[in-house]
């Protein structure tokens, strides 16, 4: 195969929603430090959001339900960002993430008074904790996944919850969708060595689903012995859309929250809760 040939390979447009690659970014092990050290770090919000962001969902999510005493589980929760401040508020926290390395870092800062059970488990696959007053997936976790993986884990999310429990989690909006522009870049260490420990060039290709409202970051990084994909794809909802989804899995009280305990001004973001 020639060079030409394998870069005209790289620029084509994959099938939509045809590989899922998440798990690489969590499980191998200089990518879980790398995802780490993302999450923890105040000068970007690649993976999660600032500390007072954080601070704030969690002060919305407490003055709205009341977190003293409640079952919470927490799916995705990476580090502990907000299942430690779930507990230190009084909450029965199960935290689930399939990043070992985030749960280890979750456990050595939670509060000893009120430490919460976590959990090394794929939402998708493995069994939720039953009778959970709130369900929390929060900074967009939910647009990662492709439409069947969303009703298979929306419905297993609604029979985790008590008869009145509530599901709380955020969606990037259209308006985002906006903003995503086609392209491709090419760089050697790419994202200053975040993609291995060794030399490496790497291509990061980004393709718009103008039909879906989804948007595809593929990143291939080729390394002297190895040449592999990292697939990031989101989806982008209009309220009609994700209120149809909720609905199809069984969800009947939805409402949309406004700011979602941010200062109101993000319109790329928008958050809901819903119950039986």
């Amino acid at each position: 195969m020639t060079t030409y040939t394998e870069l005209a390979k790289l620029a084509e447009r994959p099938e939509i929603f045809s590989v899922y690659t998440a798990d690489t970014l969590w499980t191998d092990p200089h990518l879980a430090n790398q995802m780490l050290e993302t999450h923890l770090s105040q000068d970007t919000e690649l993976a999660s959001r600032s500390v007072e962001a954080v601070d704030r969902v969690v002060d919305w999510i407490d003055r709205s339900f009341g977190l003293e005493g409640k079952s919470i589980c927490d799916l995705g929760c990476g580090p502990g960002l907000y299942a430690n401040r779930y507990a230190q508020r009084g909450a029965i926290v199960h935290g689930l993430d399939f990043s070992r390395n985030s749960i280890d870092y979750a456990k050595t800062q939670a509060p000893l008074h009120a430490r919460p059970t976590y959990q090394v488990a794929d939402y998708l696959k493995d069994p939720l904790p039953a009778q959970q007053d709130l369900v929390t997936l929060i900074y967009c976790d939910l647009c990662a996944l492709s439409p069947p993986q969303r009703q298979t884990l929306l419905v297993k999310i609604l029979k985790s919850l008590t008869p009145s429990g509530t599901f709380i989690f955020d969606v990037y909006s259209t308006s985002a969708f906006k903003n995503v522009d086609e392209g491709v870049s090419f760089e050697r260490n790419l994202m200053n060595g975040f993609w291995s420990a060794h030399d490496y060039f790497a291509f990061q290709h980004t393709f718009r689903y103008e039909d879906e409202a989804v948007s595809l970051d593929r990143f291939t990084i080729i390394e002297k012995d190895r040449t592999w994909d990292v697939y990031n794809w989101l989806t982008y909802f209009s309220r009609d859309e994700i209120h149809n989804e909720l609905k199809q899995a069984g969800f009947g009280n939805i409402e949309f929250t406004e700011g979602f305990g941010t200062d109101g001004t993000d319109e790329t973001t928008f958050g809901l809760v819903a119950g039986a």
